[in-house]
């Protein structure tokens, strides 16, 4: 015992000193350079308010308050069968799921925290389905990549499909490693679930309908309530949101002016942000443009460091550790990488116009705004993620109901 506390204090004494070394050698280079400092935080300030902001705060608010009302309890009947089966997870986590591929992260890992402090969910079920829902948000691959960066809204279409279908075989696959919820767990972390006699004997939609008004009833808050601590709870996470892209956009700049200038730029900001990785990618050159839609779209998966800290905050309480999470982006990362590659000559063959979004020589920003605004086209984009969430829902309920058939 006294051996392995000595083993654990001197790891945190060596930890200790390579991170403030490490701060303080950035300081350092902030100092003697705080010019292109101070525009790489203007530039992500720009990014974190104009997009980031406005796509991600009406759907944090929203999952909270429908999380209260029994949405994802409801939801979580539903797609009871597609989650035990395929994902080997409860049946609740399909709203979580559903949240992180509509609304990206950390709207997923706070779902999946918010049902774990209320005792909807294990500690281990809540990490692993934050590992699963870590997603890009749609809006944001369809208009600022597709359109804003890339040009071709045929593009964004194209990122959205193979970014989902990785993600999804990724879950896939990490669920092969792990067994099955049984019946003792289902009853003890989704007290409406009842066992599988009763429920046979109910409609699937009253079994929902009752799961909804029994969470809803649990939680006991007025609207006046819940409204506030929604709000409040999703602030702050965007909050610390902003604070990692400025932060990391800050790093990107240090490494690639100081440290890496012999790397490409975009290989810098593909390991530490993904926002600031499209731009990059986007406006630089490439040999082949199906390279260039390829690393997009591995960047896209992995998500970056920035974005993977920020859910592993949310989800400090349930224990995930980063190492499972970065083994589940890497092959996130490396499946939608193959994917785009194998997609690539159908896709161009069913629609030829979609080659010229992808540039073999840089592209000139200069007359472009890069810093697209969220706000002005806020209710339509709240219209579009809306249908792509009930789409989302109505296409695992029926994989559910299929499921669920080929059981009996």
């Amino acid at each position: 015992m006294n051996k392995d506390n000595a083993v654990k204090s001197s790891n945190g004494l060596w930890n200790t000193i390579l991170l403030g070394a490490a701060a303080f050698l950035l300081v350092l280079a902030v100092v003697s350079a705080p010019e292109p400092a101070f525009q790489a935080t203007l530039q992500a300030l720009k990014l974190w308010w104009n997009i980031v902001f406005p796509a991600l705060l009406p759907f944090l608010v929203l999952v909270e308050i429908l999380i209260a009302y029994g949405w994802a309890h409801g939801v979580g009947v539903l797609l009871d069968p597609l989650m035990k089966k395929i994902f080997k997870l409860p049946g609740a986590g399909g709203w979580v799921l559903i949240t992180g591929m509509t609304a990206g992260f950390p709207a997923g890992a706070q779902a999946a925290s918010r049902m774990y402090t209320q005792g909807e969910l294990r500690a281990m079920d809540a990490g692993r389905l934050a590992a699963i829902s870590h997603f890009c948000n749609p809006m944001t691959i369809l208009v600022v990549i597709g359109t804003g960066l890339l040009h071709k809204p045929e593009a964004g279409y194209l990122l959205l499909i193979v970014h989902w279908i990785s993600g999804l075989l990724a879950a896939w696959i990490f669920a092969l490693f792990h067994k099955p919820v049984s019946s003792e767990d289902t009853r003890r972390f989704n007290s409406t679930l009842h066992t599988a006699r009763e429920n046979a004997q109910r409609p699937l939609l009253k079994r929902a309908a009752t799961a909804a008004l029994e969470a809803h009833q649990r939680d006991g808050r007025s609207f006046g309530k819940l409204l506030g601590d929604s709000v409040t709870r999703s602030v702050q996470t965007l909050m610390m949101t902003g604070g990692f892209i400025l932060f990391f956009a800050v790093l990107t700049r240090v490494l690639t002016g100081h440290l890496l200038p012999q790397l490409p730029p975009y290989l810098v900001s593909g390991i530490l942000e993904a926002h600031l990785a499209a731009q990059s990618i986007s406006s630089s050159a490439f040999q082949a443009g199906i390279l260039q839609l390829a690393i997009l779209s591995a960047a896209l998966a992995w998500s970056g460091i920035s974005a993977q800290l920020q859910s592993l905050s949310l989800m400090r309480e349930t224990g995930l550790s980063w190492r499972y999470f970065m083994m589940k982006r890497a092959l996130h990362s490396m499946l939608a990488f193959a994917i785009t590659l194998a997609m690539w000559k159908p896709v161009s063959a069913l629609s030829a116009g979609i080659v010229p979004a992808f540039r073999t020589e840089p592209l000139d920003h200069a007359n472009t705004d890069q810093h697209f605004n969220f706000w002005s086209g806020l209710p339509s984009f709240l219209q579009v993620q809306g249908a792509i969430c009930l789409l989302l829902i109505a296409a695992f309920w029926l994989c559910s109901r299929l499921i669920d058939r080929y059981r009996r």
